[in-house]
C-alpha cells in the first residue's frame, strides 16, 4: 500500500493520457474566474500532478516507515503519513478527471469541466485514500502527556 499502490496510481496518468491522447486538446482550461479563462499545456498540467503526488508519496511512505521502523506509531506520526499519501491520491485524481472531463473537447472552447471535475476527484479520491490508509496501516498507540515534572 506504501509502494505498489502509489506507483501503479502515478503510471495510470500516463497511460490515461495515451490511450485518449488523440482526442484531447493540447492546451486545457487551467482557471476559470469571473473576468477571464486561462489556458495552459495539459501535458505540463499532468506532468506536474503527476510530479507533485510522486513527491507526496514518497514523503508520505518514508514517513509512515520511519515511524513504523522506530516503534514511534502515534496519532500524529499517522495522522501525517495518512495525510501526505492522500494528498498525493488526490492529486492522481485531479490529473484523471482533468483528462477524462476534456476529451473530445474542441481546443480554446471555454469549459470549466476540467477544472471543476479536478477539484472534485481530488476531494473525493483523498477522503477515500484517507479511509483506506487509516484502515490499512496498522492502529496508532495513544500518546499520553504528562504534566508531572520527568526530574523528580
Amino acid at each position: 500500500m506504501l509502494v505498489v499502490a502509489p506507483a501503479s496510481s502515478i503510471v495510470l496518468v500516463p497511460l490515461l493520457y495515451l490511450v485518449w491522447g488523440p482526442w484531447l486538446p493540447s492546451r486545457a482550461v487551467v482557471h476559470v474566474g469571473t473576468d477571464s479563462v486561462e489556458y495552459g499545456s495539459l501535458s505540463l498540467l499532468l506532468v506536474g500532478a503527476c510530479s507533485l503526488a510522486a513527491v507526496a508519496f514518497i514523503i508520505g511512505g518514508a514517513t509512515a516507515r520511519g515511524f513504523l521502523k522506530e516503534s514511534h506509531w502515534f496519532q500524529t506520526g499517522k495522522s501525517i503519513a495518512v495525510g501526505i499519501e492522500a494528498g498525493g491520491f488526490g492529486l492522481i485524481g485531479f490529473a484523471v478527471a482533468s483528462i477524462l472531463a476534456i476529451v473530445g473537447v474542441v481546443p480554446y472552447e471555454a469549459s470549466s469541466d476540467s477544472v471543476g471535475w479536478g477539484l472534485l476527484c481530488f476531494v473525493f479520491l483523498f477522503i477515500a485514500a484517507i479511509c483506506v490508509y487509516v484502515a490499512f496501516l496498522p492502529r496508532a498507540q495513544i500518546e499520553t502527556l504528562t504534566t508531572e515534572d520527568s526530574s523528580r
